[in-house]
């Protein structure tokens, strides 16, 4: 593989001028090997019907309390693709366990030789009324969240020899949350940080395909007024207005808004500071051409639960297809509402979408 040539590469070289008794001691002509990752494996909890394949749990990307993932790794000659499952809860719950829950899909990925994780991340606390919002800026928003995915993926990519992964084939899906992240990771410009002193924190954080499942078309909330305004302009009665922060405040959930978004009062979300912020998590406004190809399906919401149809309303899943189209990015775009339905006429399904794009 391109990767591994150029990793192997520069470690014969400094080999080479080892035994030729050169002793410069430049930093920059060494290449410091990457350290062995090791893993304890334990039996899988789904059932892999006689699959030959490895799995740890609970393997440790960063120092967070919540930076673990748990693997599946196929037994298969050559370095394998690798997809990342990524948990929803509306970043304030959920667990990587939730991945193990789509035992016939880890099994089609594993028999096609492709490694399966699930990951775990930081996540928010939301306060209460009666606490207050004093919490909320130290929490950060929700892109510490965010950093970790990216991480996580980081750690992998860099332990590619240890799990015989194939890091120029990486593809990312989750569920809500988890499918926000997803997307935020496959249109965010490459985090690598080449002079970081952390080398994991070199990798890229590029992807080859994202699977957005009941996502959330964007994190920067301000743009959803735009992206659910056919809904809650039939709302505007009850909700008080169509603005996030009015349609927040109707729904009970305005410390979530300000939690989300890291600040501690409606006014502090129009400050330069936080417009930067808001960019940075905005998908819609990241997405271009050169990003990874998008799986996007939302499901039917209902109005019993205005939140929920808030959250996941198809609506999401329509402006993510047509920002794709706008920018000229491949997707596959699904949306199980009524009155906004989205079919894609080659019916591809998840699984058969990131297969297509990583192996």
């Amino acid at each position: 593989m391109r990767f591994i040539k150029l990793f192997c590469l520069p470690v014969a070289l400094l080999a080479l001028t080892a035994c030729s008794g050169n002793n410069n001691n430049d930093d920059n002509s060494l290449i410091e090997a990457r350290p062995a990752l090791e893993l304890s494996f334990t039996t899988a909890p789904v059932d892999l019907s006689g699959i030959a394949a490895n799995y740890a749990e609970d393997v440790r990307y960063g120092e967070a309390e919540r930076n673990l993932f748990d693997i599946y790794l196929p037994d298969c000659d050559d370095p394998t693709p690798l997809v990342i499952y990524i948990h929803g809860g509306g970043f304030t719950g959920g667990d990587k366990s939730n991945g193990h829950s789509n035992a016939e899909g880890i099994r089609e990925l594993l028999q096609n030789c492709v490694a399966f994780a699930t990951i775990n991340y930081t996540l928010l606390t939301v306060p209460t009324a009666e606490e207050g919002v004093s919490s909320i800026v130290a929490q950060g928003g929700v892109l510490p969240s965010l950093e970790d995915a990216a991480r996580a993926l980081q750690f992998m990519r860099y332990h590619f020899s240890s799990l015989n992964l194939d890091p120029d084939n990486v593809a990312a899906y989750g569920a809500s949350a988890g499918a926000g992240a997803s997307l935020w990771l496959g249109t965010h410009d490459d985090l690598a940080d080449a002079d970081n002193e952390d080398p994991v924190l070199r990798e890229s954080t590029r992807l080859k395909a994202v699977g957005a499942l009941a996502t959330q078309s964007t994190y920067d909330l301000l743009r959803w007024e735009q992206v659910l305004l056919p809904i809650t302009k039939s709302l505007e009665g009850v909700l008080g207005g169509t603005d996030i922060p009015t349609v927040a405040g109707a729904v009970g959930a305005t410390n979530y808004l300000l939690t989300f978004l890291g600040v501690d009062s409606i006014d502090a979300i129009s400050t330069p500071e936080n417009e930067a912020y808001r960019a940075n998590v905005d998908m819609l406004g990241l997405m271009d051409a050169g990003d990874a190809p998008i799986y996007v399906q939302n499901f039917q919401t209902g109005f019993d639960d205005l939140l929920n149809l808030f959250l996941h309303h198809g609506l999401h899943a329509l402006a993510v297809k047509e920002r794709a189209d706008e920018v000229g990015l491949e997707s596959v775009a699904y949306s199980e509402e009524p009155a906004y339905a989205l079919t894609d006429p080659s019916g591809e399904d998840l699984n058969s979408f990131l297969l297509r794009h990583i192996r």
